[in-house]
């Protein structure tokens, strides 16, 4: 077992994004753990805010030493547990959103962030955030209310935290292994994303109509980039962006 043999709480902090890549400033050992019950600056993809009051969803940092060519698989292992995580507890079925937003419903239920310290010849380290809305009523936000859902609101039971957490670690820690064995998990992430045939819009920047393409999701690739087919039939390859679905197609 790699990910989960030194679990850090936290009763709150800025985000434990910062705490994990501070600890790996530390040596701390691969597979450190770092959650907090409330995250006062927590943050998604653009740097934009993850609303999450305290007590009530997961916040979990994971820090990890992935070699370049194993890099290119660590948001496929976190999708990945997230959606056999949501299923061992919940038995619904997820999807995702390329590149790294799993939905049920169609709606967003947990989010994934990952940053990295790179030199010239290796990675220093990588820090994988994990953000899984759990008992959260997206009614109470509007901001969020009409794409966002949680465990809760699908089940409409109350579930614990503690058992997702321990579900998570254990479903990541599987995919992880299989990525230092330099196995790929491009086919089994594949097979969820539904994003793949539709018309869509991908812009590069936080600020929606700014720097847009349009054009069918046609495939991805090996590393997980998404292949964009154009109005001339052209392939377009882009490695990260945020995805609209087009409402006529």
């Amino acid at each position: 077992m790699i990910i989960g043999n030194n679990i850090i709480y936290l009763k709150e902090t800025t985000s434990t994004m910062d705490v994990c890549k501070q600890l790996a400033s530390d040596k701390f050992e691969e597979g450190t753990v770092v959650i907090a019950n409330y995250q006062n600056s927590g943050r998604g993809r653009f740097n934009r805010v993850w609303i999450s009051p305290a007590g009530i969803n997961l916040h979990v940092s994971i820090l990890l030493s992935p070699t370049f060519d194993q890099m290119k698989y660590l948001n496929m292992a976190a999708t990945l547990a997230v959606i056999d995580t949501i299923k061992k507890i919940t038995n619904i079925p997820s999807q995702i959103k390329w590149p790294n937003d799993v939905q049920v419903n169609g709606k967003k239920i947990s989010g994934i962030l990952i940053e990295s310290e790179l030199s010239t010849t290796n990675i220093n380290y990588s820090v994988v955030g994990i953000g899984l809305n759990i008992n959260l009523n997206p009614q109470e936000f509007p901001e969020i209310s009409n794409f966002a859902t949680s465990l809760k609101n699908e089940t409409k039971l109350f579930i614990n935290r503690s058992t997702v957490l321990h579900t998570l670690i254990k479903f990541f820690d599987h995919y992880y292994n299989i990525i230092k064995q330099n196995k790929s998990l491009t086919k089994k992430w594949g097979d969820y994303l539904n994003t793949i045939g539709r018309n869509i819009e991908i812009s590069f920047t936080d600020k929606p109509g700014e720097q847009t393409i349009s054009g069918l999701a046609h495939s991805v690739n090996e590393d997980g980039s998404l292949n964009l087919k154009l109005d001339d039939n052209s392939l377009l390859t882009v490695s990260a962006g945020e995805i609209t679905i087009n409402k006529i197609e």
